[in-house]
């Protein structure tokens, strides 16, 4: 039980109640007490002093005083008067009954711990053993008699009203503590409550978002701690669920793009098992689509392998000075069949004074390819393909610019993602993977650069890509004068 929160709460209360009262309630009565007694006290010295002047002149003329007139000043000082000496006997007055021997004893010892010289007397507080009310007793020295025989007028005194007064303390307190118990029980059931309900509602929620309930939220968003740890499950939930919506389409679209390679390398091979290519022709053009299809899927496992280091962080990204100017002439020459086969020419704007870039020469080989490719592929036949280039603010920007259908305004933010088709009906039949943009982009971003496009549908679209310019070194010469 004291594991939950409402029974920590509850037992912190208590225990905080119960120190607080017992404190308060000691403290009080021992002050309260104190407090009486000592008022008991001076007013016992106070009468005391008046009895003993009252006696002294009856003393002084040889006569005892009466055990009435003792008895009566008993009365107004609220206590037992009579007159002792020093071996206990009793001269005038009667002692408190049920005085015992062992009390005359304990106030002997007020005849050697008192200074009798200066009238003072001496006191002794009694605190009884068992039960019953704590006592006062004053013994103040009377003025010698006749036959030199030292006595002192005693006085006893019960505080009554210490017993009483600690009493109602301890009964104030226990109902004290009763209410305050009943408080914390309430107070505790209600912060309790408080607490454990946006807890268990996040508890619910999480439950449900780990069997599978992707949509599953809390609603324990209220502005304190536990209703920011709300909102922080909510914010990984949304990004799980993202991940877990991304990890399907990425699987549903991996199993497309093989099925139909895969559909069509099974088709062929069982059609030349069956014998229907009879001629050699047609063996060979079955073998060489077989082909075409196994590099394809070669490309499509290739292109997965390097989104995955990327996204990972796996892929080491090498550093070095490298001339675009270059790098593009050597692509041109590369992709000249393709241009020759749907008429396309390209030109080129590179400035002759165009600094390297820094970026590693492998990636960025391949970044250059896929924009290329790109560009031939959506090409119109017969249009123009431009490649350009210029420095800004120590970047360097090299654009590639094709005409053909190009990509409406509601697409572009989406053409970076995993097998994205702006036209969905269209096939990969002209042997691209849908994932060359999105390594693309990956690959600029690894080496300190940005990627963007642009586009006018039915007319013009541009890939740009940025990346940091080498720093040209500068000398600087001292002159003396």
């Amino acid at each position: 039980m004291t594991r939950s929160i409402f029974s920590k709460l509850l037992l912190s209360h208590l225990i905080i109640i119960l120190i607080s009262m017992l404190t308060l309630g000691l403290l009080m009565s021992y002050l309260v007490r104190d407090h009486v007694i000592e008022n008991k006290r001076r007013d016992l010295l106070a009468k005391g002093s008046a009895a003993v002047a009252i006696v002294t002149p009856l003393l002084a003329d040889g006569q005892k005083p009466s055990n009435a007139l003792l008895d009566a000043m008993g009365d107004m000082a609220g206590g037992d008067i009579w007159i002792m000496d020093k071996t206990g006997q009793i001269i005038a007055g009667q002692s408190p009954a049920g005085w015992k021997s062992r009390r005359l004893e304990r106030l002997a010892e007020l005849w050697i711990t008192a200074d009798w010289q200066d009238g003072s007397g001496a006191q002794r507080i009694l605190t009884p053993r068992r039960s019953g009310e704590p006592a006062i007793v004053a013994a103040l020295p009377l003025p010698e008699q006749g036959s030199g025989q030292q006595t002192a007028l005693f006085l006893y005194s019960p505080v009554t009203g210490a017993t009483r007064t600690a009493l109602a303390l301890e009964q104030l307190l226990l109902y004290s503590l009763g209410a305050g118990i009943l408080a914390a029980v309430l107070v505790g059931l209600l912060m309790a409550r408080s607490l454990t309900r946006p807890i268990a509602d996040i508890s619910r929620a999480a439950a449900a978002f780990a069997g599978g309930d992707y949509k599953s939220r809390t609603t324990a968003t209220q502005s304190d701690e536990i209703g920011q740890l709300g909102r922080t499950f909510n914010s990984m939930a949304s990004e799980l669920a993202q991940i877990e919506q991304n990890r399907r389409e990425f699987l549903s679209d991996v199993s497309h793009e093989l099925k139909t390679p895969v559909a069509s390398i099974q088709a062929l091979a069982e059609t030349m098992l069956d014998g229907l290519a009879k001629t050699p022709q047609q063996r060979e053009r079955y073998l060489t689509s077989i082909v075409g299809e196994t590099k394809r899927i070669g490309r499509l496992v290739g292109d997965l392998l390097d989104l995955s280091q990327l996204e990972s962080g796996e892929l080491t990204i090498v550093r070095d000075q490298v001339s675009p100017a270059d790098l593009i002439t050597v692509h041109i020459a590369k992709l000249m069949p393709f241009l020759e086969a749907k008429s396309l020419t390209i030109t080129t704007d590179l400035p002759e004074t165009l600094p390297p870039v820094i970026a590693d020469p492998d990636r960025l080989d391949q970044v250059l390819a896929n924009l290329l490719t790109n560009a031939i592929r959506h090409a119109v036949s017969g249009s123009v393909i431009a490649i350009t280039a210029h420095t800004h603010q120590q970047q360097i920007a090299i654009a590639v610019s094709n005409t053909g259908p190009g990509i409406p305004a509601e697409h572009l933010p989406h053409i970076w993602e995993r097998f994205y088709r702006v036209d969905k009906s269209r096939s990969r039949g002209d042997g691209g993977t849908g994932l060359g943009l999105a390594i693309t982009k990956k690959l600029v971003e690894a080496m300190g650069g940005t990627v963007s496009a642009s586009s006018t549908p039915g007319e013009t679209t541009t890939f740009t890509i940025t990346l940091p310019a080498k720093r040209e070194e500068h000398s600087f010469k001292s002159l003396l004068f």
